[in-house]
């Protein structure tokens, strides 16, 4: 019931998908059904679908604006008949609404009924084609026997062979978010869990299951069930089987997981469950008692609401198989003793729900917060979601191969041409000269945002580039100059440049930029290939040099992504142009150029350092306060982390604890202005500051608090946060689904260093820091592969 990852196989094959319906989420579209029944004998027509062997009533697909009635007369009921059935009205409306990117905000399923009379019964028995051999004709009776064997494709079908004899529904307890009226459902945005009013809500909450994360399982759980509302235990199984679960637990999952006992869950009732099992829940408060709940709906094999004797023993053997004890039978037989014993009642006696919670809570049954655990996160299934649908649905735009060439993505003009030389240059291409045909002419889908973007990418008088201009003259005048001398004898050259005009771009900049890392998840998410740097430090002439080698013409035409993994400023006496050159092109690349926040993005480390006493010495008592507090005023909005193709984590320190961050997508909720990081948010402290242990630095004492603490102990040398072993690190990676996790923090000789077991890699940016012999490195990650390029920068 609980195992490490290692045991559970693969976690990603989605074998479900074999047995849906639809084979990804872009091809959903609307469904028309119909109920084929034959009042003489109150039989209904089921087919046997045979991607899931289950049984179901008559549908078809209809796409774009195709008639819902014609389809069914003609290409459903005409080729089960031979003839035209009468359909008689419409039993039920579904309406399901679906997340974006989908073509469609919402998709519908229609339910029509048709009565047929024994002899047209007797003519589907023997139909041609598709349907052959697939229909099955069922009374009430029969019905309940395929329900019981887990063979229908949804409880629902109760509920048509009940309206068929006249009698009420079958399904008690219909889903709260299942809005109804009268003949018509819908299943609306308000399915996405938010708020923490309920327990329910509580325990979404603490599994670290965000809005994002509901929506991508809300879209499988319709992938899986769809046409039907409800999720019926086949695919049930195979999705938790994809979690690490043996076939065997599926079973009692499942009744877990049905907290009504109808034979169908609902998306929030599926969402609820996964909430519960994940493993990064707390135990604690209404979560516990929630777990607790589904733990006896696990145990209770009968169903009778009541925990027997040997369903107590089940309880018993699990949890000392999570603490990996023996399971001999004499030991488990006394252990379940002692058990009835502490909780004071006769082992006859069956205990209720209210007795089980009762003794959990007076810790007269111990150990329920080790057990009911999936062996692998959600979060590694859902990043293998994403990736799957990412892939399907650049499939669904690009054009048909044609002589066995790859598929591309669909391309659109650009709508500016770049002159390339000593300066770049840009025309719109409409105003070059014998360039253009005249029905070439400019796309009506370019608005005058796009043009500006577009425009301000490349153009020579925008602020950006302006700035970027002046930055290189700077460094020209005091290049001679090395960044890591005293402040003391640093002498800056202003040549014939104003530094008040300087001051004033730079601080339009700051305001535009602050403005885009708002927008930003604090934990981005970026494509492949991304040249990664760590710490710079000032060092100016280092970052021109990876300049000069990787990027040459610019951020916006280098093929690869920019991630930099934070500490832009301090100890390095070119700190304004630094950030001043790394701002500016986030503004003109934002989906290109990525800035993380370090621990030197602080304005109290930068008061302690060197850049506020930079920005006065550069800009002046006037100027200086007012452009450090510009440049912090951004600074305090940076993202945090990133993950690059949903396997590489990147952060400026190092990975979290568990305790703060059960799921990586917790990041997503730190707030997005952080003037005082130490204060708003313990968990962006961690990641800017945690460091990997070293094995030679580890004594007695730390090896205690690190078995104590799930691999993390207090950070001496720091004097703040955390150090974490190589076990912490690896139960990270394995529970997101990540393979290696890229950082900066540290210096080292040779621009990079690799550790624990090969899955940390510490890369360092700025060569001969503070007067040393290191050399600076930054990190490729392309096609699967991690590659480690240094800076010759003699």
């Amino acid at each position: 019931m609980n195992r490490s990852s290692g045991d559970s196989g693969q976690s990603s094959s989605m074998s479900y998908i074999k047995s849906s319906t639809f084979k990804s989420v872009f091809e959903l579209c609307d469904v028309v059904s119909v109920i084929v029944c034959c009042r003489a004998d109150t039989s209904i027509m089921l087919i046997i679908e045979s991607s899931s062997n289950e049984y179901w009533i008559p549908s078809i697909k209809v796409t774009g604006l195709n008639s819902w009635l014609g389809h069914l007369a003609k290409d459903l009921l005409n080729d089960i008949f031979g003839c035209n059935a009468s359909v008689q009205g419409l039993m039920r409306l579904n309406k399901l609404w679906l997340p974006s990117p989908h073509k469609f905000s919402y998709i519908c399923h229609a339910i029509f009924t048709a009565d047929v009379t024994l002899e047209m019964k007797k003519k589907s028995k023997s139909p041609f084609g598709k349907y052959r051999g697939k229909i099955r004709w069922c009374n009430l009776d029969d019905i309940l026997k395929l329900f019981g064997s887990n063979v229908l494709k949804s409880p629902e079908i109760l509920d048509f062979i009940a309206w068929i004899n006249r009698k009420p529904s079958a399904i008690l307890n219909p889903p709260s978010d299942h809005e109804t009226v009268g003949s018509f459902m819908e299943i609306s945005e308000n399915v996405i869990v938010s708020g923490k009013n309920t327990i329910y809500e509580q325990i979404v909450e603490a599994a670290g299951i965000d809005r994002h994360a509901q929506e991508v399982l809300y879209k499988e759980f319709v992938l899986m069930s769809y046409p039907a509302i409800y999720l019926t235990f086949t695919n049930f199984a195979k999705f938790v089987v994809d979690l690490g679960w043996t076939k065997e637990e599926a079973t009692h999952l499942y009744r877990s997981a049905d907290i009504y006992g109808r034979g169908g869950i609902s998306f929030r009732e599926f969402l609820y469950f996964l909430s519960a099992t994940e493993p990064g829940t707390s135990h604690g408060g209404g979560p516990a008692e929630l777990r607790c709940r589904y733990i006896f709906r696990y145990l209770d094999t009968d169903k009778n609401n009541l925990l027997k004797r040997d369903e107590m023993k089940n309880l018993v053997i699990l949890v000392r198989k999570s603490r990996k004890m023996s399971l001999d039978p004499t030991q488990v037989e006394k252990e379940l003793v002692e058990c009835y014993q502490s909780i004071g009642i006769a082992e006859t006696y069956p205990l209720t729900m209210s007795d089980f919670l009762r003794a959990v809570g007076e810790l007269k049954v111990r150990g329920t917060s080790q057990i009911f655990r999936a062996p692998n996160s959600v979060q590694k299934i859902i990043k293998d979601i994403i990736d799957r649908d990412a892939k399907s649905q650049e499939e669904s735009l690009q054009p048909v191969s044609i002589g066995g060439y790859a598929k591309c993505p669909l391309y659109e003009l650009g709508i500016h041409s770049v002159k390339i030389g000593n300066m770049i240059n840009v025309e719109q291409l409409w105003s070059i000269e014998n360039a253009t045909s005249c029905t070439s002419t400019l796309p009506v889908s370019v608005n005058e945002t796009s043009r500006k973007v577009s425009t301000d990418k490349f153009h020579q008088n925008s602020k950006s580039n302006e700035l970027l201009r002046s930055l290189r003259k700077l460094y020209d005048l005091n290049k001679k100059t090395t960044c890591y001398i005293k402040l003391d004898s640093f002498v800056y050259n202003w040549g014939t440049l104003d530094s008040s005009v300087i001051a004033k771009n730079l601080a339009s900049v700051c305001s535009e930029v602050k403005a885009i890392f708002l927008k930003e998840r604090r934990l981005l998410d970026i494509p492949s290939p991304v040249y990664i740097l760590g710490d710079l430090h000032g060092n100016f002439t280092d970052l021109l040099n990876f300049e000069r080698i990787l990027w040459h013409v610019g951020p916006a035409l280098c093929p690869c992504n920019l991630l930099f993994l934070g500490d832009y400023v301090d100890r390095g006496y070119f700190s304004f142009e630094v950030i001043s050159y790394l701002f500016s092109y986030k503004i003109q690349s934002p989906k290109k150029v990525f800035l993380l926040r370090g621990n030197h993005e602080i304005r109290r480390v930068q008061q302690q350092w060197t850049f506020e006493k930079e920005c006065r010495m550069k800009f002046g008592e006037k100027l200086g306060p007012f452009i450090f507090n510009s440049i912090n005023d951004a600074m305090d909005c940076l993202p945090l982390a990133a993950v690059i193709d949903g396997r590489v984590f990147c952060c400026h320190g190092g990975i979290p604890p568990p305790w703060l961050c059960p799921v990586v997508s917790a990041i997503n909720d730190i707030p997005s202005l952080l003037n005082d990081p130490q204060e708003q948010s313990s968990l962006a402290w961690e990641l800017m500051w945690n460091d990997p242990i070293r094995a030679k630095t580890v004594t007695d004492k730390i090896a205690m608090e690190l078995l104590a603490n799930e691999g993390f102990a207090v950070n001496a040398k720091r004097g703040t946060a955390h150090i974490f072993s190589v076990e912490a690190l690896e139960k990270f990676l394995a529970s997101n689904g990540f393979t290696h996790l890229v950082r900066a923090h540290e210096v080292v000789e040779a621009g990079f260093y690799l550790q624990q077991k090969g899955h940390l890699l510490t890369v360092f940016s700025s060569s001969k820091y503070c007067g040393g012999v290191n050399t600076a490195a930054c990190i490729l990650a392309d096609q699967g592969k991690i590659r480690i390029l240094r800076l010759d920068s003699e």
